[in-house]
C-alpha cells in the first residue's frame, strides 16, 4: 500500500470519527433540550372534574370511568397505585365510544406498559405489555401522555417517549380512567390529575 493510500485511508477514518462525535453530541443537546418529549406548552385547555379519585378492581375485572372530551389532543395523566399486587394495570382510555368500546393507555407497577384497543370482550394490543425502564415500580407515581393528531398517537412515560401507533377504528371520543387487577386480588389506585391541551 502506497503512501497516499495510507493517507486517504487516515483523512477517511478521521473524518467518519468526528462525524460520528458531532453527530453523538447533536443527540445529546436534543435529548437534553427535551427533543424526545414535547410537553405542551402554556395551561391546559380542560382539566378531569372530580380529581384526585380512587379506583379499585376485584382479581380480573377492569374498571373503566370516562371523563369527556374528544377530539385531537395532547392528554395526560397522573396516578399512584395505593393497594394490590405488582402484576396490576392502570392509566388512561382516550378516543371512547362507550365503556366497552375504547383506546387505553397503561403502565403496571412491575414496570410493563401497553396500549390496548378494546370492543366488548375482545381486546387488541396495539403495542403489547413490555417493559420499559421509565416506568417507577411497586407504589411510585408514574405519569403517562397521549398526544394524537389524526390516526398517530405518540406515548410517553414519565416524559420518556415510549412508541408511536397508527389506527383509525376511532378518531374521536371521551377521555377517562381505566384500572386492572390481574388475579391476585383486587388493586387500588389513585388518579391524582388528568388534564388536556386541544390541537
Amino acid at each position: 500500500m502506497s503512501i497516499g493510500e495510507h493517507r486517504w485511508l487516515w483523512h477517511s477514518g478521521m473524518g467518519l470519527m468526528t462525524l460520528a462525535l458531532v453527530t453523538g453530541l447533536v443527540l445529546i443537546v436534543a435529548l437534553a433540550l427535551g427533543w424526545n418529549n414535547p410537553r405542551p406548552a402554556g395551561p391546559p385547555d380542560w382539566q378531569a372534574p372530580d380529581l384526585p379519585l380512587a379506583l379499585k378492581t376485584m382479581s380480573d375485572e377492569t374498571v373503566v370511568r370516562l371523563l369527556g372530551h374528544s377530539g385531537d389532543f395532547a392528554l395526560e395523566v397522573e396516578a399512584v397505585p395505593l393497594a394490590g399486587p405488582d402484576f396490576n394495570g392502570y392509566g388512561l382510555v382516550y378516543r371512547a365510544q362507550d365503556p366497552a368500546h375504547y383506546y387505553a393507555f397503561a403502565v403496571g407497577s412491575d414496570g410493563y406498559y401497553a396500549v390496548l384497543r378494546v370492543a366488548e370482550d375482545e381486546e387488541t394490543p396495539l403495542v403489547d405489555w413490555q417493559q420499559f425502564p421509565h416506568i417507577h415500580r411497586g407504589r411510585q407515581a408514574n405519569r403517562l401522555r397521549v398526544a394524537c393528531v389524526g390516526s398517530t398517537c405518540h406515548f410517553y412515560v414519565n416524559d420518556e417517549y415510549a412508541a408511536t401507533v397508527e389506527d383509525d377504528t376511532w378518531l374521536t371520543g371521551n377521555v377517562g380512567l381505566w384500572v386492572r387487577g390481574f388475579g391476585n386480588g383486587g388493586t387500588e389506585v389513585l388518579f391524582l390529575d388528568m388534564r388536556a391541551w386541544v390541537h
